[in-house]
């Protein structure tokens, strides 16, 4: 870097630079602007008669650790820039004036140039005070700033019809409108395939929609379950008045903007300053004859301040109430009850136009449309069985969206599959492979036509689970019910609490259900565990099943999954009551209206009550009923009713633990240097012995086994690979010699 070299900061924006001189400096910040303003993301400077002033401080930097403060021994003396001018707004001075600090990425508003000294150091010091010696010294310039004005050309707005002090809409005059909304109807690409853009049956509704937004004025709230076209009748309206409006002239044109409350909230800066950006949307959006289109509309009401009463809703409904402002969203009933719970006023300024849902054949006549969208612009198409399958699959298992929204979804990604493998047509094989790989159940649990192996069921579970023959008799009974279509469809598909010692094999069954359920080829895996320890406290419910909580996140993200709460009884007993409806109904809303569906889940609990003064080893000296004894006496009845079975996992025997030992060495050989090597072990009687015995503890279980496994057997054989660089297609008998672990090459 030259040394002569100059560093400047866009003020307003953030933008850094270095270059060679002055000159190069401008021209970049020019080109940066430029562009800012050609892709509609330039707002204006919101001050004037720009200044600059040093104010200097003294300062003693520390450092904290825990509770604890370290100050430095002597203080520094500081130089902070303030930039400051009259804010304005448009071209109307506000009467205050506005001070940013650059270095710092603070401003704030003042009203008297007497008082910026003092105000400076006060917000410095704020600032100050949260960093270390290190992060300060980042901070300090090495030379003394000046300030440069840089002179943009920005196209003038066109005059129109509309009055001497009007003009055309031209929206680079509007870089805020275009910057916080996306301006619709986006214009398709030419020769775009995708999925179509249709409000197919839904013909009474645009038009209902098209007269409120039209003739009346009104602002409009579309009501329906997820999934139901509310969206896609809302671009079907905004459409159609876009295509009657070409004959206008431009300025009689309505134009549609849509946004959501955290897209306008992202751009402001300080305190206050998401208002004026409000102000301003508005403001664009009555010159442009905008109507709005609110993306997540309950978010209006718990955005901006810290209450609905100060919420972005609560600013926005004097403008509605006026008629500077016309909106329209999309909200599920129970959206709008929570809407109605959090500021009732505001829900009274729209009307609510109900989307009901469509019967089976009308739905069936969207798998038709939907059928010739395909063969026409992607030449694939939908066998009748194909489509029959799809209905059956989606009716189903994908009860948390509605038809058609979860059809054309689901149908285009079985037309996208089609397409980039050159097929013509979609059969019914092809849907059930499709839904497979989303849902990850398996296909011959889906097909009736294939036929469950009883011996094949058994068998995969004991060869994952040791010890626990009649745990596997209960699950292989679950999954028959679930294969015939008999498990009850308004509930989780099972509720179960697994009870019994530590380390017996309960979350080792969990994971085998796991996988046999929901483990055949879906994106991510189908486990979700949650220690139900850390939910202790009555605060810690919402982190739990609040908007962002971990069990609403993942099961959202995962619906086709089994749910893992681990060690159950430690959770607060709130968590059980609001547990409830999930076992009972499979379904949960959270505190902003959004339904979260358990339907495809296994829950199942995992506990150690009536296990505290027993042993995970011995033979079996006690009795099942003290476990669910145990269990009954400590939940309520009401949520102990709910849960479809309790298991109990027995103590674990010799003859189970050599078991499960085998089991845990015989993974080795998929190891990655395993396989890579092609080399195959075997192992001894002694060392399978020695790992069972170091590998089981009476109170642990065989919670230690994958500790020594590792400790005892898979480290001599890295050394040994690590030594010999030539073992490949070689066998490896480890065994034990009374004094320790020995490899055998052959």
């Amino acid at each position: 870097m030259n040394e002569n070299a100059v560093y400047g900061q866009l003020i307003g924006f953030g933008q850094q630079v270095v270059a060679d001189d002055i000159r190069g400096l401008k021209g970049m910040f020019t080109e940066y602007i430029e562009k800012k303003f050609q892709r509609s993301e330039f707002s204006e400077p919101s001050i004037q008669h720009v200044k600059m002033k040093n104010v200097e401080l003294q300062l003693r930097p520390h450092y904290q650790e825990g509770d604890r403060i370290y100050p430095m021994k002597d203080s520094i003396d500081i130089k902070v820039q303030a930039v400051f001018g009259e804010s304005i707004y448009g071209s109307e001075a506000q009467g205050y004036y506005e001070c940013i600090l650059p270095s710092l990425n603070k401003s704030f508003y003042f009203y008297k140039v007497e008082d910026l000294p003092k105000l400076v150091e006060h917000f410095s010091r704020d600032v100050f005070h949260r960093l270390t010696p290190r992060e300060i010294y980042n901070l300090l310039l090495p030379a003394q700033p000046w300030l440069e004005t840089l002179s943009i050309k920005i196209p003038k707005a066109k005059k129109s019809k509309r009055g001497r002090d009007s003009y055309a809409i031209d929206y680079n005059e509007y870089p805020n409108l275009s910057a916080i909304a996306q301006r619709l109807p986006q214009k398709r690409k030419e020769g775009r395939k995708g999925l179509p853009d249709a409000a197919w049956e839904r013909g009474t509704l645009v038009d209902q929609l098209e007269r409120i937004l039209v003739e009346e004025k009104g602002n409009v709230l579309l009501v329906g379950k997820t999934g139901i076209g509310k969206s896609a009748i809302i671009n079907e309206t905004v459409k159609v008045v876009h295509n009657r409006d070409k004959n206008r002239e431009e300025y009689e044109r309505r134009t549609f903007w849509r946004t959501s409350p955290g897209r306008v909230t992202a751009r402001a800066r300080y305190l206050g300053e998401w208002q004026m950006i409000c102000e301003e949307l508005i403001d664009n959006l009555e010159y442009a004859r905008g109507i709005l289109w609110i993306d997540n509309f309950v978010r209006l009401a718990m955005t901006g301040g810290e209450g609905p009463e100060d919420s972005m809703a609560a600013f926005l409904m004097p403008f509605i109430r006026e008629g500077k402002l016309q909106m329209m969203s999309e909200v599920t009933q129970e959206q709008l009850e929570v809407m109605r719970r959090l500021l009732p006023g505001f829900v009274d300024y729209f009307r609510i136009l109900k989307v009901e849902e469509m019967d089976t054949e009308t739905t069936l006549k969207i798998f038709d449309y939907f059928s010739n969208h395909t063969q026409k612009y992607l030449n694939v198409g939908f066998t009748r069985k194909a489509l029959e399958t799809s209905y059956v699959l989606l009716d189903r298992f994908v009860r948390y969206e509605s038809f058609p929204g979860k059809a054309v979804r689901f149908l285009g990604s079985c037309a996208n599959k089609a397409n980039l493998e050159q097929q013509t047509e979609v059969t019914d094989l092809d849907v059930v492979a499709t839904f497979t790989a989303q849902s990850g159940i398996p296909d011959f649990l889906l097909r009736d036509d294939v036929t469950l192996d009883d011996d094949e069921l058994k068998l995969f579970f004991l060869d994952k689970i040791k010890g626990q023959d009649h745990v596997i008799d209960r699950i292989a009974s679950i999954i028959k019910v679930f294969k015939a279509g008999l498990n009850d469809p308004n509930k989780p598909v099972a509720t179960m609490i697994f009870a019994g010692p530590t380390g017996v094999g309960k979350t080792a069954t969990v994971k085998a259900i796991a996988d046999y359920f929901f483990g055949m080829g879906q994106g991510y895996r189908p486990l979700i565990r949650l220690d139900m320890s850390e939910f202790q406290h009555p605060s810690q419910i919402y982190r739990l099943i609040g908007t962002n909580g971990k069990l609403i996140q993942s099961v959202r993200e995962r619906p086709f999954c089994v749910l893992l709460l681990d060690e159950i009884e430690k959770a607060n007993p709130l968590i059980f009551d609001a547990l409830l409806t999930v076992l009972d109904e499979g379904l949960l809303i959270d505190d902003s209206g959004r339904l979260t569906d358990f339907r495809n889940t296994i829950i199942i609990m995992t506990s150690n009550l009536g296990a505290t003064q027993r042993s995970s080893l011995g033979f079996r000296s006690y009795q099942d009923q003290d476990y669910d004894s145990a269990i009954r006496s400590f939940f309520r009845p009401e949520f102990y009713n709910r849960v479809d079975m309790s298991l109990i996992f027995n103590p674990l025997d010799e003859e189970t633990i050599l078991s499960i030992t085998q089991l845990e060495l015989s993974l080795i050989e998929k190891r990655d240097g395993i396989r890579q090597r092609n080399l195959k072990i075997k192992f001894t009687e002694a060392l399978i012995a020695l790992v069972a015995d170091k590998g089981f503890d009476k109170k642990y279980g065989a919670r230690p086994l994958q500790r020594e496994v590792e400790r005892l057997v898979v480290s001599p054989i890295a050394r040994l690979l690590i030594k010999e660089s030539d073992l490949k297609d070689k066998t490896l008998t480890m065994d034990f010699d009374e004094e320790e672990v020995k490899a055998i090459v052959s």
